[in-house]
């Protein structure tokens, strides 16, 4: 059913309509709200509720759904009109550029017309919509579940069945088609998996719950995958979480799916983040977090692997980059296996090796902490995430909560990065395809922290450049924990620089103002952390895939454009408060990533071929010497 008289048959509803909804102003908020399942959806149940009678006259002539709860115009009670992702105070028709959605809402179901995906659909209770990430997702809400529907085109693998059947393997369903994941991290199925033909539509549902969720407002899952049975171009994903079993329910409202034809151009409800510093701060954390927001040059730090003290010595002592390093950056997991990790080793080394407070020049420390017992081996494992839910780690993050306060010093805490990706234990990939899972434990654990008295972490909210998989479920603004909940921008973009034919790599410039533009509105007013980076000098193996196989060659063959890709980086640092570089106005502090990738390239069964030639050595001294040149003459 595909109808354009939206356009005409709106705008002759009355400017008054919209007050009446409610009984209360509209309000326009320049944040987005995130969905969570510790919210609570506001009924006002003294309001005696009567059909209006414009707004059943525009849903009689434009989108009658016989049955699903909404019967005809005597059913209909308000009208919501949204525009670009806020509720707008009049109705406003759909254009070509803007985004105007509606919520035709009766007694016991809620109809949502969503002109700019194409597609409208019958909500079981009176529901309200967040339409705050209105560019990747759309929101509905009632105190008994949370659906999150989102529109996905971004398919590389092409627009056929076998491109299509690769990308649901690859990039959706993996985990949750799974039952070895299922059985590890206690989710059952409360039916079995569905693919049928509905009308116009092919669709495959997935129905589970988490077991042991007496924590869990929201145990039940409800997925729903939903392709034009003719076409493989596109598809519409339903996640619906709900605190009880909703299979009748799901099933009509998939039933009630409908697309129109498309009007507008999707958009968010808000431009940027607001920067809050975190009020319970220690002195010498606020003052730090205050120097980094008017920093104007870049600090450096480096990660090696294993955090081994004869490289950390000779990479910041006179034979390389002679200088002391801004930040001392260490990662922790909370266990390997079935084994948790204590925090006694981290906090050893910041003693030994940070210590600094911004003003006293010894290194700041930096914890990146990950929620994985496998070093993010994703493929049916366990991953903590829901048993953070359930309260299971409770009492171990309280012990790094304790441990990190006792430091004492400015902690940058970046959590669980690169979660925007398929190769991590906390992607949404492994949490039944809810990002907003990522945004719970997070808040759970700050939360902790909190109650802990912990006044000296500085939390990092750290993407990857480019979301994997391709979608908008995935984005990583679906990610994003809240604005109380981070107080700085971590972003990661890698130059691997192991080609062959000499040519010079995308710059540091080049792929930069590419991430930079993703994430300067959201987060144009907080300081910006390179959580980890790097410019390889090449590998002694890399994949071609024209033949299908590996090819050997001088590991550092490219270590003089290495040099350049450093020497342009730094010239960006020197200028940043320049108009042609602000993309990178917002650094204030960047890790090299000084760890080199393998692989068994020689097909042994080891992986000890180096294929990204990372790490800072005797062989990358061009490098080297560039960066010590910059940080000595900041210092």
């Amino acid at each position: 059913m595909k109808k354009l008289a939206l356009l005409l048959a709106l705008c002759m509803l009355p400017l008054g309509l919209l007050a009446s909804c409610n009984g209360t102003e509209n309000v326009t908020s320049s944040q987005p709200t995130v969905s969570t399942e510790s919210e609570t959806v506001s009924q006002e149940e003294s309001i005696v509720k009567t059909p209006d009678p414009t707004a059943g006259e525009a849903w009689n002539d434009l989108y009658a759904d016989e049955g699903a709860g909404l019967t005809g115009p005597d059913s209909i009670y308000d009208l919501s009109v949204y525009e670009n992702g806020n509720e707008a105070d009049k109705v406003v028709a759909p254009g070509a550029n803007t985004d105007v959605r509606y919520l035709f809402a009766g007694e016991t179901a809620t109809r949502a017309v969503v002109p700019a995906e194409g597609y409208m659909l019958t909500l079981p209770g009176v529901a309200e919509a967040d339409f705050s990430l209105g560019k990747f997702r759309s929101q509905y809400k009632t105190e008994n579940y949370c659906l999150t529907v989102t529109y996905e085109d971004q398919n590389p693998y092409g627009d056929n069945q076998n491109g299509y059947d690769l990308y649901m393997r690859e990039w959706l369903v993996e985990q949750i088609d799974d039952l070895n994941f299922l059985s590890k991290n206690q989710i059952m199925r409360t039916r079995a998996v569905q693919e049928v033909v509905v009308g116009d539509y092919t669709v495959k549902t997935y129905c589970m719950k988490i077991n042991l969720g007496a924590k869990i407002r929201f145990p039940f899952y409800q997925i729903a995958i939903i392709r034009p049975t003719a076409s493989y171009e596109y598809f519409y994903l339903f996640v619906m979480k709900s605190d009880a079993k909703m299979l009748d329910e799901f099933d009509a409202m998939i039933a009630s799916f409908a697309e129109i034809d498309r009007v507008g151009v999707p958009a968010n409800g808000f431009t940027s983040y607001e920067v809050k510093a975190n009020p319970n701060w220690n002195a010498e954390t606020a003052a730090y977090y205050e120097s980094l927001m008017n920093r104007t040059d870049v600090g450096f730090g480096a990660f090696h692997q294993g955090n081994d003290d004869t490289y950390t010595n000779w990479l910041w002592g006179e034979e390389a980059i002679n200088a002391t390093p801004d930040v001392y950056m260490t990662y922790l997991h909370v266990g390997w296996y079935d084994n948790l990790s204590g925090p006694e080793e981290v906090m050893e080394r910041a003693a030994k090796h940070a210590g600094g407070d911004g003003k006293n020049g010894k290194p700041i420390f930096n914890l990146t902490y990950q929620f994985t017992v496998t070093n993010n081996a994703t493929g049916g494992v366990y991953t903590p995430m829901f048993d953070i839910l359930r309260g299971k780690l409770d009492d171990h993050f309280r012990n790094l909560a304790r441990a990190l306060k006792e430091y004492g010093k400015p902690v940058l805490f970046r959590l669980n990065n690169e979660m925007n990706t398929d190769w991590t234990d906390y992607c949404g990939m492994m949490t039944l395809i809810d990002p907003d899972i990522f945004q719970m434990t997070w808040r759970h654990m700050y939360n902790i922290f909190e109650e802990e008295g912990v006044d000296n972490c500085i939390w990092i909210f750290n993407p990857i450049s480019t979301s994997c998989p391709y979608s908008n479920w995935g984005e990583a603004m679906c990610y994003m924990p809240g604005a109380d909940y981070v107080q700085m921008l971590g972003i990661t973009h890698y130059q691997m620089n192991n080609g062959t034919n000499g040519a010079a790599p995308a710059s540091f410039k080049a792929m930069y103002t590419e991430t930079a533009n993703k994430m300067l509105p959201y987060f144009e007013n907080h300081p910006w952390i390179i959580g980890e980076f790097a410019c390889g000098a090449g590998g002694e193996a890399f994949y071609d895939w024209g033949k299908n196989g590996y090819i050997f060659a001088d590991p550092a063959r490219n270590a003089k454009l290495q040099e350049q890709w450093v020497k342009g980086m730094l010239e960006c640092f020197r200028n940043n408060q320049k108009p042609e570089n602000a993309f990178c106005k917002n650094i204030k502090l960047a890790i090299w990533f000084s760890c080199n990738d393998y692989a068994d390239a020689d097909g042994d069964g080891q992986y000890d071929e180096v294929t990204n030639y990372l790490k800072l050595d005797e062989n990358t001294m061009g490098a080297i010497k560039a960066l010590g040149d910059y940080i000595r003459e900041t210092k």
